[in-house]
């Protein structure tokens, strides 16, 4: 497929290499795009200014001397986010994330795509994508040769017209063509209009790390649990985008599609309705009525129907994505059942015989919330002992700080930690209050007096965790005694009390005790917990 247009492409490529840094191969990384966009068959489209050793004053006049479509700078970065340009004496000058955000707002009629071939410059990229609708950045320190690997491929990509998130995904490719391991640390944001709260992602570098390499494995199964609205959702997608990026066919299910009236008491009517499902995201024709046979139990024929068909039709590795699994958990008659399915899936391609070698193309995803865990153990279930199971942590301090940023806020340390002592670090309850702040024009002051009521921003959140502790008169007991204890005294519960008020997101552990999640759960539980 080919992508027409007649319009001029200007790329604008900067580097600075100052002399108290360790040497680059600049030079070669610019030939290298000279002779790309040389031998592309649209190579008139394509006009290439450089400038070598830049100093931040060089960045503005080149783009408003030039006016480029594509910016792209290759040099040094620090792990704090700065980019590392020259000054007159030829060493370091950083230049802050805000300062470049601003230079970028001010051309982004004309800037499409900034490409920062530099560590750790995701934390730029962030920033410049609020104004430019393509910016590329590293989440990690890079190697010269996978910096020059990722240009040749996104370069041959642009080259023959292809839209940037192509680019970008064969700039990815490059490296692995080139045996190299460093694929992973490229990322590419896209500018939404009109950013919302559900817009904005806050990486987890490590996590993140962790699941692409998992899901470079055969036959791999991920699991990530956490209380509600913690980020499963972002970080499932953003597997799935890695995956897309690296030619796997994604598939992503919600479990709500596949619990109705008559599935969640009947095994057998929901695995068909499993297996129509994916046949249906995967645009196959749907044969479970064809492939059916009553000799066999439902989940043999569910291994049958996967193993003889869905995964045959599959072009290359299949990734399946299941979203709100506890939705499943929560049905007495498909719970276990279906996590033995899912283990199976997972077990098979480890089995070593001709059939695992079909398995081995399927990798499966599962999110669940754990407040169903007060009721249910997954732990001792089939999905228990998986190699990779992600238990999505709180924000830590610097996350929560580019939260702010990405509102636009000028919030120093200290307001940032007055929100964290009341909220914590949970992702939803920082989104839902620097929201509020934004939105209503609220004083820090104003909104932490208001958010432990029944005027604050927190009020239905709070109510549906007291219906929730009021439901069990168990976990209520308990709860009364965690938030009436003094703050620097946790408590210690039975084991399995503690741990399910933990699922429910109300209490953290220290050691073997327990006290509230926050200071806004202390407050509130207070008052209206009796």
């Amino acid at each position: 497929m080919t992508y027409a247009s007649d319009r001029q492409m200007r790329i604008l490529f900067l580097t600075a290499e100052p002399t108290d840094t360790s040497r680059l191969r600049l030079q070669q990384e610019l030939r290298e795009i000279q002779q790309r966009l040389q031998l592309a068959n649209q190579r008139e489209r394509f006009q290439l200014e450089y400038g070598l050793s830049a100093r931040p004053g060089d960045v503005s006049q080149k783009i408003l001397d030039f006016q480029p479509d594509i910016v792209h700078f290759s040099g040094h970065g620090a792990s704090t986010g700065e980019l590392c340009f020259e000054n007159t004496f030829g060493q370091v000058q950083p230049v802050k994330p805000q300062a470049l955000a601003a230079l970028f707002e001010l051309v982004a009629n004309q800037v499409q795509c900034v490409l920062l071939n530099a560590c750790h410059s995701v934390i730029q990229a962030e920033a410049i994508v609020q104004h430019i609708p393509f910016v590329i950045g590293m989440n990690t320190a890079i190697g010269d040769r996978a910096a020059i690997a990722f240009s040749v491929g996104f370069y041959k990509a642009r080259g023959a017209n292809r839209p940037y998130e192509e680019a970008f995904r064969f700039g990815c490719v490059e490296i692995q063509l080139e045996g190299i391991s460093e694929e992973l640390t490229r990322v590419i944001r896209r500018k939404i209009a009109k950013q919302s709260s559900s817009n904005f992602y806050i990486e987890r570098p490590a996590i993140e790390q962790q699941c692409y390499q998992e899901i470079r494995e055969p036959g791999a199964l991920i699991r990530i649990k956490a209380p509600d609205k913690m980020g499963k959702t972002y970080l499932v997608n953003r597997i799935l985008t890695y995956a897309t990026a690296n030619n796997y066919q994604t598939v992503t299910l919600n479990c709500s599609r596949l619990i109705n009236t008559l599935t969640k008491t009947d095994m057998e009517r929901f695995l068909r309705l499993f297996c129509a499902a994916v046949s249906q995201e995967l645009g196959l024709t749907n044969q479970v009525n064809e492939r059916w046979d009553n000799l066999w139990t439902p989940m043999e024929n569910t291994i049958g129907y996967f193993q003889e068909y869905l995964l045959p039709k599959t072009a290359n590795y299949l990734v399946l994505a299941l979203n709100n699994v506890d939705l499943i958990f929560e049905q007495n008659e498909l719970s276990q059942e279906f996590c033995r399915l899912l283990r199976s899936f997972y077990d098979m391609a480890r089995y070593g015989d001709v059939k695992s070698q079909i398995w081995k193309r399927l990798r499966l995803i599962i999110a669940h919330s754990t407040e169903v865990y007060a009721s249910l153990d997954i732990n001792s279930s089939p999905l228990a002992n998986l190699r990779l199971v992600i238990d999505l942590p709180d924000f830590e301090q610097e996350q929560v700080q580019r939260l702010v940023e990405l509102y636009g806020l000028n919030w120093n340390i200290e307001q940032v930690e007055r929100l964290m002592d009341m909220v914590g670090g949970h992702p939803n309850l920082l989104t839902t209050g620097i929201d509020h702040i934004k939105s209503h024009q609220n004083s820090l002051e104003q909104f932490l007096e208001e958010a432990p009521t029944l005027a604050g921003a927190y009020k239905n959140h709070l109510q549906e965790l007291l219906e929730k502790v009021e439901n069990n008169p168990e976990l209520k007991t308990a709860f009364i005694q965690v938030i009436s204890a003094n703050e620097n005294n946790p408590v210690q519960l039975r084991p399995r009390i503690a741990i399910s008020l933990y699922y429910l997101g109300l209490v953290k552990f220290q050691g073997n005790c327990v006290q509230p999640r926050c200071k806004l759960y202390r407050s509130y539980f207070r008052v209206f917990l009796e």
